[in-house]
């Protein structure tokens, strides 16, 4: 009883700390959305939009993983031995890699056609979905790393990083004025890997194998 109840009150601080700052969150990882529609036309507006939507199904499909998941490894970093959460964090890494594996692959085959029957035709959809959703894909290669990072207590540097790889996407966009969406596209992606590359790299830190790595933990067994 007494160990709920200290799981109870340390997923509760993680909840009261993710909710702090979800505002700040929410608008930079979609600070594309207010970009594009200042700067491409409506022709290439439309067909932008269109395959962001269809990538946000990648991060939907993370989220009853991540909620479930937390609470657990929250717990299990702040105890006195850290085998136990360097287990379950490569567990957790192998089920985004599988979830948004499965997921980026079902967008990729099935927007392209939502596209064509909704009539809006552009050439550069197809290459714009890509790598939108090669930007939602980050887990595939480096894990849950935002999800991680608020369990080992490094959330405020998480979000730092997250916003200073925004200003980063910024950046480039002025010193480029891109004329499509495939350019803001490619920039959105490399500031979302970078951000997750850097955080996968500050985790191993904590013991934690990072993205596909999880597959060679001990406690990983596919055969």
């Amino acid at each position: 009883m007494d160990q709920l109840f200290r799981l109870s009150v340390r997923s509760g601080a993680w909840l009261r700390y993710k909710s702090s700052g979800a505002g700040f969150r929410l608008a930079i990882r979609y600070l594309d959305v207010p970009v594009v529609l200042w700067l491409l036309d409506a022709a290439f507006l439309s067909s932008y939009l269109f395959a962001r939507l269809a990538s946000l199904c990648i991060p939907l499909s993370l989220g009853p993983l991540a909620r479930k998941a937390a609470p657990q490894l929250v717990w299990l970093a702040r105890a006195e031995h850290q085998d136990p959460f360097r287990a379950a964090a490569a567990r957790v890494n192998l089920g985004y890699m599988m979830v948004c594996g499965a997921v980026a692959l079902i967008v990729i085959s099935f927007a392209p056609y939502v596209m064509r029957r909704a009539g809006i035709l552009d050439p550069a959809f197809e290459n714009t979905l890509i790598w939108l959703v090669l930007g939602q894909s980050a887990p595939v290669l480096f894990g849950a790393t935002g999800l991680l990072m608020y369990a080992v207590e490094r959330g405020a540097f998480c979000d730092l990083l997250l916003g200073i790889t925004g200003i980063m996407f910024l950046a480039g966009l002025l010193a480029l004025h891109p004329q499509d969406g495939l350019l803001v596209a490619q920039m959105f992606a490399a500031a979302q890997l970078a951000h997750a590359a850097i955080c996968a790299v500050l985790l191993t830190q904590s013991g934690v194998w990072p993205g596909l790595t999880a597959l060679f933990h001990t406690e990983i067994k596919l055969f």
